[in-house]
């Protein structure tokens, strides 16, 4: 699994981490506006999941939410990460949800940013099959960064990053989310969590978002205005800064019970 790891801060200060993870399609450089605001304060990783960017992917991979959090799970154990603030948007927020909920322990945070928590049916994965990735990503672009995203944003985002994912990796993933069932396990989370959706999200409808928000023990919604149901890559900035200043409430409070 490739990652990026960045750290801004003083060399002789071990900050805590916090990693990221892309959506379906994606890669870590979908995180890039992000790294100036997260790691002045803390190590940040941004991981390609499986199949995607410059990870490979094993014989037989299968995509699935549960295969996605184990190998994240890994990638901790690899970097002898024993916890971090977990960051994630789309399908992998909902991979970061299933790694929240099987081990609960390696959570400090949990941010969420537009991730489902069960399958939508299967027009993503029918598209990709008829059509091919590339015009897939054309189709939905709008639909996915909203009507603020500029021509250029949505440009680079089918062209330079959905676009140029190989085959297998976005029809498997797509395929994956349409049985997925995550909400009756949500109570399991133990990490605080914030969740940030959209007022006309095309995925899914804030009263949604609210209902499994009220499962997991420790949650917070923000409701951002918008019709984009990708906020992470639309809106870096502000929710970037919503992250941040979760986290740190979040260690202020770990430091504070240290004591």
């Amino acid at each position: 699994m490739a990652y990026e790891d960045d750290w801004f801060g003083e060399p002789w200060i071990v900050p805590e981490t916090v990693l990221m993870v892309h959506g379906n399609s994606e890669s870590s450089r979908a995180w890039t506006c992000w790294v100036p605001h997260l790691a002045r304060k803390y190590r940040v990783v941004r991981l390609d999941l499986p199949g995607f960017g410059e990870s490979s992917e094993p014989p037989g991979y299968g995509w699935s939410a549960a295969e996605l959090a184990t190998d994240i799970g890994l990638l901790l154990d690899a970097l002898k990460i024993k916890t971090c603030h977990l960051i994630g948007a789309k399908y992998g927020g909902s991979a970061c949800m299933r790694l929240a909920i099987d081990q609960p322990h390696r959570l400090s945070s949990l941010c969420l940013f537009g991730s489902p928590v069960r399958g939508s049916g299967s027009g993503n994965a029918d598209m990709i099959r008829e059509k091919g990735v590339r015009q897939w990503a054309v189709d939905t672009m709008r639909s996915r960064l909203g009507s603020v995203a500029s021509e250029a944003q949505v440009t680079w985002w089918t062209n330079e990053l959905m676009g140029k994912t190989a085959t297998q990796a976005a029809y498997n993933a797509s395929a994956s989310r349409i049985d997925m069932e995550l909400e009756n396990e949500l109570p399991r989370i133990t990490a605080p969590t914030l969740i940030v959706t959209t007022q006309e999200s095309g995925l899914q409808s804030v009263e949604t978002v609210q209902r499994y928000a009220q499962r997991i023990p420790n949650a917070r919604v923000i409701v951002l205005p918008g019709d984009s149901y990708h906020i992470a890559a639309v809106e870096p900035d502000l929710c970037a800064q919503h992250a941040l200043q979760f986290i740190q409430q979040v260690s202020a409070i770990h430091a504070k019970a240290a004591e």
